[in-house]
């Protein structure tokens, strides 16, 4: 691999860590190299590489290992995934993990509105213009990786430690089915939706209506994927 040399940096390193990959550079299975080593190879700091590995890992490249480092999960991501084979195999315990994110997102958003402040409903706002702009483009990896981003700010705006852990946990699980998804151009269509509901809701501090929301969001992700599944 060359050096990178022009913006977006992020961009280009996810780039050519895919290229290496596909080509066989890095096998299935295996480690890639130290982020030292990589730093200093594409000449780029740590926190722009650990942000093209949380791309390549939703986009289901690569898989992080906490302590261990990243490791190859597949040649060709999750470009040859079929969504509906993919969410029958995965209906159940898809629907274990909204039951529970909903119980945190609700639980979430009520401490939001009380102790959120407008410079923090203005980042989550910032985020979901960002999601909506890579659904116009149709980026998939970026739309997963700005919902996420969405979701875990509003959690973050509780400053609840235990609470954002938990949901930091149930984040990571949730990834495959983001980068997956988004694929479908209408659930996408359908987060936008969703999202624009809970920002009003929030810039309103209507906990009523910011509950709702969610619970909404969460019940078209259900209703989404069944009607992928009975295609």
């Amino acid at each position: 691999m060359v050096p990178v040399q022009k913006m977006p940096i992020t961009e280009q390193v996810i780039s050519k860590l895919r290229a290496s990959i596909a080509s066989g550079e890095y096998e299935e299975g295996t480690k890639l190299p130290s982020e030292q080593s990589l730093c200093l190879e594409l000449k780029v700091g740590r926190s722009t590489l650990r942000e093209a590995f949380r791309v390549l890992q939703t986009m289901g490249y690569i898989e992080l290992k906490p302590g261990r480092g990243a490791f190859v999960q597949s040649m060709t991501g999750n470009d040859q995934v079929n969504a509906r084979d993919w969410f029958r195999e995965n209906a159940l315990q898809l629907k274990d993990f909204i039951e529970v994110r909903e119980a945190i997102e609700s639980l979430a958003i009520r401490i939001a509105i009380e102790r959120g402040t407008e410079e923090e409903y203005a980042r989550i706002e910032e985020i979901n213009e960002g999601f909506l702009q890579s659904v116009s483009r149709n980026e998939v990896a970026d739309m997963a990786r700005l919902d996420e981003a969405f979701h875990e700010a509003i959690v973050n705006t509780t400053h609840n430690s235990l609470l954002m852990n938990i949901n930091n946990l149930v984040s990571r699980e949730f990834r495959k089915y983001r980068s997956i998804s988004f694929g479908v151009r209408a659930n996408a269509e359908s987060a936008c939706l969703a999202h624009g509901k809970i920002v009003a809701a929030l810039k309103g501090r209507d906990e009523r209506l910011a509950v709702e929301s969610v619970v909404y969001h969460l019940n078209r992700v259900i209703s989404d994927m069944e009607s992928i599944i009975s295609e």
